[in-house]
């Protein structure tokens, strides 16, 4: 390496030029150092500026996770505003909500003031302040950042949605409130099925089922309904969930805890229980409505006296019996008979006996038939029975013999002896005729040709009718 003394003019003057540029380079070094260093700086505090926000914010969240009321949240957020300022050891906040103020603790108004409107449902519903406590003859200086206005307004912006969804939420909790109270005090059982379980029951429900609300909760919709109804309860709420049309309202059975059953009126319908599809059922207790219509039929379809069918319901059966005998290729029989000298027992007797000894011919008919097989009251003491798939004759003569033999037997009435006899006529579908009418018209002219032979026996309307069979 040459030393200064050693170098020659030329030597000097690019060694002064090389000095030159690497002093260029070291300035040039030194303002990018500077400009990032300031750019570093700015992002700093761009990052302080933002960590500020976003702690205010997350703070006004946690206030509302926590489950704090509206004013609790309210007034923390009037709190939690003066550390994020830019000066806040000399900053104050206040929220004003109809005529209600909630402030910092050393509030007081100020000229150097910053205001936002609180927004709900696009409607001003309060105003968000925030003051600068600064010495009067700096006033003139007073100011605030950009960022500041922004997070202002941002906690402004949030205070307004959470303010609007806490309203909203009271509003559903006051009705949901309404609707317990309703659901409650309603007669009918109200379910929520989900998951095909119970997931509400009121208190209607467990005093028709007799199972409590926890037994209820959880347990399988189907459980408390008849097992003859399960597979159709099964199918129409499936049906429902899948959107397919159904019956609004049918019936079914309940089976009760302690195995009693009890008519029921179904209604469901699909809603949203805790945001998931759901079945909202109303059950109707009908039992005694039930047994109403039933007692109703009964009147309309039976004999007052001797609880046999009447007139009406034999023609019914019969029509059922007419049709099923024509598929099968069977044959019907149709008897009628009454008591003979019938009219003697009530004149000499009385109606009361005439009744009794009516019920106690009824029930001696009954014991003589098969359980498909029809015994009703005509009317006075006339008596039919209709004889279900025979396959000849016989199986109808047997029958009236029976009947006869029956009727010789006394009747007991207050310890003493009643010796009544029957007139039995029969009538077989379909030689005598195919329809009710016709056939009891032949089976009473059977019957009054059984009087005119003596009484005391049977008759077949016609004697062609001997060893036929229906096959």
């Amino acid at each position: 390496m040459k030393t200064y003394e050693m170098m020659t003019r030329e030597d000097l003057i690019e060694e002064l030029e090389n000095l030159r540029k690497r002093r260029a380079e070291w300035e040039t070094l030194e303002d990018q150092c500077m400009t990032t260093e300031n750019a570093l700086l700015n992002q700093t505090s761009d990052l302080n500026k933002r960590v500020k926000e976003l702690n205010s914010l997350y703070s006004l969240s946690r206030l509302v996770e926590e489950g704090n009321s509206l004013e609790e949240i309210i007034q923390g957020t009037a709190e939690l505003i003066p550390p994020a300022m830019q000066y806040p050891e000399i900053a104050c906040a206040r929220v004003v909500m109809s005529d209600k103020e909630y402030r910092t603790k050393h509030y007081s108004i100020s000229d150097c003031k910053l205001s936002r409107d609180i927004i709900v449902d696009a409607q001003p519903v309060g105003v968000l302040e925030i003051c600068y406590h600064i010495d009067s003859s700096k006033e003139d200086n007073c100011r605030f950042l950009p960022e500041e206005e922004d997070l202002v307004r941002a906690i402004a912006e949030r205070l307004g949605r959470i303010i609007e969804r806490k309203r909203t939420e009271e509003a559903l909790r006051e009705n949901e409130k309404k609707y317990s109270t309703v659901a409650e005090m309603a007669r009918d059982g109200i379910v929520i099925v989900q998951d095909n379980v119970y997931k509400y029951v009121n208190r209607a429900m467990t005093e028709i089922s007799g199972y409590t609300t926890e037994e209820l909760i959880d347990m399988n919709f189907l459980d408390i309904f008849a097992p003859e109804y399960r597979d159709l309860l099964g199918q129409r709420y499936e049906m429902r969930l899948s959107g397919e049309k159904i019956p609004p309202v049918y019936e079914a059975k309940i089976q009760t805890k302690d195995n009693r059953m009890k008519d029921v009126e179904v209604s469901f319908g699909i809603i949203t229980y805790q945001r998931r599809p759901a079945d909202m059922g109303f059950i109707r207790d009908i039992t005694e409505r039930a047994k109403a219509q039933e007692e109703i039929r009964r009147l309309a379809y039976h004999d007052a006296l001797t609880g046999l069918p009447n007139r009406v319901l034999f023609n019914e059966q019969y029509t059922l019996a007419q049709a099923h005998a024509k598929r099968h290729k069977k044959g019907l029989g149709v008897i009628l008979l009454d008591l003979d000298h019938f009219k003697e027992v009530n004149d000499t007797l009385g109606h009361n006996v005439g009744d009794q000894l009516l019920q106690v011919a009824g029930k001696r008919l009954s014991k003589l038939v098969r359980e498909e097989d029809v015994v009703a009251r005509m009317g006075g003491d006339e008596f039919m029975i209709l004889l279900q798939e025979i396959d000849d004759e016989a199986s109808v003569t047997t029958i009236a013999q029976k009947i006869v033999e029956v009727f010789r037997e006394p009747f007991m009435f207050y310890g003493q002896e009643l010796h009544i006899t029957t007139s039995v006529g029969v009538a077989i579908y379909p030689h005598d005729g195919e329809d009710i009418d016709t056939l009891l018209k032949n089976a009473d002219i059977a019957m009054y040709r059984a009087k005119e032979g003596g009484r005391n026996s049977y008759n077949l309307y016609s004697q062609s009718t001997k060893n036929i069979t229906y096959q």
